[in-house]
């Protein structure tokens, strides 16, 4: 139904708007009752939302988006209070992950980047060096029990930093890289070769970019590159200044995670992992919904499932074994399936086997409880109640439901239109809807208010 949708909100744009009144202050753009949409929202759901392929001189068709936000509000205040979706466990657990998620990005503004104070000398250091080019020699390093052993070798003998480097891969034609400043390297590459000047057969490293890789690098030769022209300079200042403040914000951020997890070990159920990543392995791996059914029917003897572990089955024997112990806390099957419901597992690169799927599924788990504590933390500080998360929330909540309820009705209208073979019914269920629509306006149309004239001035 997305092209009868278009149409109707086409139909009823000119409508919608003629029934707004200019009362919104602030930054909020419109209101419908006691929702409400801010400029920035609006943008943001902008930057996401398919727009139809029309002609900019089309003054109406350039407030579609703003119409479907509004009759977006409309179908909530109409019919979200009694909406089913609302109810739905799944859902709410989904509106939590999204609500948490918002948190622990509000908690990582005010433990790590709000703190960062720009100095103005470091800046001007880094400005310098950004200007320069290095010419390496590298090797990478998927072990992190050899790359910690050949850092502790170098640090115990720094003057044998290139003897160690070179006898690393004896006889090998070792692998170049030319590297500019602006580069997307990762941060640990970027710190360690743009914090500070480096001279030629300097050794950096090894250092870590994720679990089991690691990097080394000599130096082999570099060359500056002087920037001319004020403004390619002012530019170059504010690069520099920007990418020092994220950088030195994500070194926070990570030593608050360290400090939050310090102590924190977990100590899985050998028997209960293996059949929970094994179950998952064979469910990422499974080509089509009939081969998963089969995989979830083989470990669990259900036939019906979602067949996402964010659902994992309601066994109550398999639920109450323990699966790991963090903390001092045990926790079972059924509290990492809560969990998951509201924090799916992430995986940091696929898995080519069963054994490094293992490893992948481990990381995954500690990432996710990771998140767990730091939520902890988050909720200690009342960012629940944060502005910005209750927005996001909303919007989110909003959203779902709306769409929900658009469906639902569509399916109640397609009820008078059951013979299928009629060339009329796409026609007669459009116009059907198109009147819900309008009626919906006409009930609440003295409760719709749009500050026009700031919507004039959004691209």
């Amino acid at each position: 139904m997305k092209r009868p949708l278009l149409h109707i909100t086409l139909l009823c744009s000119l409508l919608l708007l003629a029934c707004a009144k200019k009362e919104p202050s602030g930054d909020v753009l419109f209101k419908v009752g006691d929702k409400y949409v801010t400029v920035k929202e609006y943008l943001y759901r902008g930057e996401f939302t398919p727009h139809p392929n029309y002609s900019r001189a089309n003054k109406n068709l350039e407030k579609i988006l703003l119409n479907n936000l509004i009759i977006e509000k409309l179908f909530v205040l109409e019919r979200g209070k009694t909406s089913e979706l609302m109810k739905n466990e799944n859902f709410k657990n989904f509106i939590q992950g999204v609500a948490e998620q918002k948190m622990r990005e509000q908690l990582f503004y005010k433990k790590a980047f709000d703190v960062v104070k720009p100095d103005t000398n470091e800046i001007k250091k880094r400005y310098v060096l950004s200007q320069r080019e290095y010419d390496l020699e590298f090797y990478t390093i998927y072990n992190d029990s050899i790359a910690r052993g050949i850092k502790a070798e170098i640090n115990r003998r720094p003057g044998a930093a290139v003897s160690i480097f070179d006898n690393i891969r004896h006889g090998d034609k070792r692998p170049s890289w030319h590297v500019k400043w602006k580069d997307p390297d990762h941060i640990n590459i970027h710190e360690a070769l743009y914090s500070g000047p480096l001279k030629a057969d300097s050794v950096i490293g090894p250092i870590p970019l994720a679990h089991n890789h690691w990097i080394i690098m000599k130096v082999v030769d570099w060359k500056d590159n002087i920037l001319l022209g004020g403004e390619e300079q002012l530019l170059r200042w504010q690069e520099v200044r920007e990418k020092m403040i994220r950088n030195k914000a994500s070194r926070n951020w990570d030593a608050y995670i360290r400090k939050v997890m310090r102590g924190k070990n977990i100590r899985f159920d050998k028997n209960t992992f293996v059949k929970l990543a094994d179950l998952t392995f064979e469910l990422e791996t499974a080509s089509d919904s009939r081969e998963k059914k089969d995989v979830m029917q083989r470990f669990w003897q259900e036939e019906d499932s979602t067949l996402t572990i964010a659902d994992l089955p309601t066994e109550e024997a398999f639920l109450q074994q323990p699966f790991f112990t963090i903390d001092g806390v045990t926790w079972t099957v059924g509290d990492f399936r809560n969990a998951v419901a509201s924090h799916p597992l992430v995986y940091r690169k696929n898995a080519a086997n069963r054994n490094e799927f293992y490893d992948q599924f481990r990381i995954a788990v500690a990432d996710l409880l990771r998140d767990h504590y730091l939520n902890k933390q988050a909720y200690k500080m009342g960012l629940d109640k944060d502005e910005k998360v209750l927005r996001t929330k909303e919007m989110w909540r909003d959203a779902l439901v709306a769409a929900y309820e658009r469906d639902q009705v569509v399916k109640e209208l397609a009820e008078a239109f059951p013979d299928t073979t009629d060339p009329y019914r796409k026609r007669n269920l459009e116009k059907a809807f198109d009147a819900y629509l309008t009626d919906m306006l006409e009930k609440y149309k003295d409760e719709i208010k749009v500050d026009l004239a700031e919507f004039e001035t959004l691209e």
